[in-house]
């Protein structure tokens, strides 16, 4: 590298800084895809929190068989594993923009969740996840009963 060029790595971690990581991401990060180039795309996520439940809404788009979506909850992480896929594997790719693959995404949640107690659909290629956070546990008052002999 000649001393006046600038490695896109510097270039892009002095670019963050100013505008920020979340910036590059879905133009810089997902690159086009053809041939053997592999992408590591995360479904994109809004996270929304009231005062009795989170609600996760996860952006799946053209998934055929929703069993073949994984969701884990974790005290305070909710995973979403699966393969989005087009089914044009007898055809070459010439231009792509749209993800096709493997996902993972891990999401930290703002607070620990009940685990048993999840609610999940998927329509219109969201896949929305309604959480309950952990009841907090002061103890309870007990009452004493006076028994007479």
């Amino acid at each position: 590298m000649r001393d006046n060029q600038v490695d896109i790595n510097q270039w892009k971690a002095f670019a963050e800084q100013i505008l920020g990581r979340d910036f590059f991401q879905g133009f810089m990060d997902q690159g086009e895809q053809g041939g053997d180039h592999k992408s590591t795309i995360e479904p994109k996520y809004n996270l929304y929190r009231g005062p009795s439940e989170l609600i996760v809404l996860i952006n799946l788009p053209y998934i055929r068989d929703i069993k073949s979506v994984k969701l884990f909850v974790k005290d305070q992480e909710l995973v979403v594993k699966g393969n989005i896929s087009f089914d044009y594997d007898h055809l070459d790719l010439v231009h792509g923009q749209l993800y096709a693959g493997d996902f993972e995404k891990r999401i930290p949640l703002p607070e620990s969740v009940n685990t048993k107690k999840v609610n999940a659909q998927y329509r219109r290629g969201i896949l929305q996840v309604q959480l309950f956070p952990k009841l907090k546990k002061n103890g309870y008052n007990v009452e004493i009963q006076d028994s007479v002999e």
